[in-house]
């Protein structure tokens, strides 16, 4: 009980402190020191130094440790990448986490994307990266702390990042036949998304027999998308979740191996403007 009270008592002072220092002194006093470098490498400093309010959702420095090597040599010789990103994480205005709602829009620094975040059991998620701690106050705004950085920035929806992903040519040559382009640009959506592979291992036949069917194959495709927006934290072991279709799916999460009906999840958590990919090596069958 002491403990508990000597941290809250600690936290309680860094706060009161901290509303006496901008969003960036706050991120950096816990822990963003690589946030901070980077936003004065790409010219932001400025910006979140000023009036505001700003909420900043700052990825501590195991979160920036966490991206792939590439990934950082990337961001460190493309300026205009690195603003883009950094400019992500920042939103328009101070939204406590008690104002932030399941598949709410905030707008970024970068007009023309938004955060999505997502709540599940309580938690917040920004765009799938998890606050881990929330609300410190600062003279211009909000931090919110994450366990590691937004990347990509979702610039696309369902249909135009599938449409540019190799593997998934066959789910979208399905989507085009079962003119569901229009439907999956909206959303939210969590898709289940057949890779070519998953298409691969339908008895013969079965494809050309749906694609020739467009009462069927939209019954099917429909079967994959589910409404709103389930990255893997919001996905729990026996959670029955109803697909646009109408029928539910049945999640299975065992350590970090997440199935669908009999599906496994080989690459979860693509991020889009309208929801989250969650590419399937399975194609999911309707119940009978």
């Amino acid at each position: 009980m002491l403990k508990m009270f000597k941290q809250f008592l600690f936290m309680l002072i860094v706060k009161t402190a901290c509303c006496q220092e901008n969003v960036l002194d706050v991120a950096k006093k816990l822990g963003a020191n690589q946030l901070v470098k980077l936003l004065q490498d790409a010219e932001l400093s400025s910006v979140l130094k000023g009036k505001g309010p700003f909420t900043l959702f700052a990825p501590t420095d195991k979160g920036f440790s966490a991206l792939p090597a590439d990934v950082l040599d990337k961001l460190s010789k493309d300026k205009t990448l690195l603003k883009q990103v950094l400019s992500y994480h920042a939103a328009s205005g101070v939204k406590l986490s008690s104002d932030l709602k399941n598949d709410q829009l905030l707008e970024t620094l970068d007009n023309s994307q938004k955060i999505r975040i997502n709540v599940y059991d309580g938690k917040v998620f920004a765009t799938g990266s998890q606050v881990i701690l929330p609300d410190t106050n600062a003279s211009n705004g909000v931090v919110h702390m994450l366990n590691k950085v937004i990347y990509p920035v979702p610039t696309e929806n369902v249909v135009a990042l599938a449409s540019k992903t190799p593997e998934l040519s066959t789910l979208v040559y399905a989507v085009i036949r079962g003119k569901l382009q229009k439907t999956l640009t909206e959303g939210p959506f969590t898709v289940f998304a057949p890779n070519n592979a998953a298409f691969q291992k339908l008895p013969p036949g079965k494809l050309s027999d749906l694609l020739s069917n467009e009462t069927a194959l939209v019954d099917l495709l429909t079967y994959h998308v589910v409404s709103g927006t389930f990255y893997s934290s919001g996905l729990k072991d026996g959670m029955e979740v109803p697909t646009v279709e109408k029928s539910e799916v049945r999640i299975s999460v065992n350590g970090d191996t997440v199935k669908v009906n009999d599906a496994t999840v080989v690459q979860a958590d693509i991020s889009v403007t309208n929801g989250v990919i969650h590419v399937i090596d399975t194609v999911l069958m309707l119940p009978s």
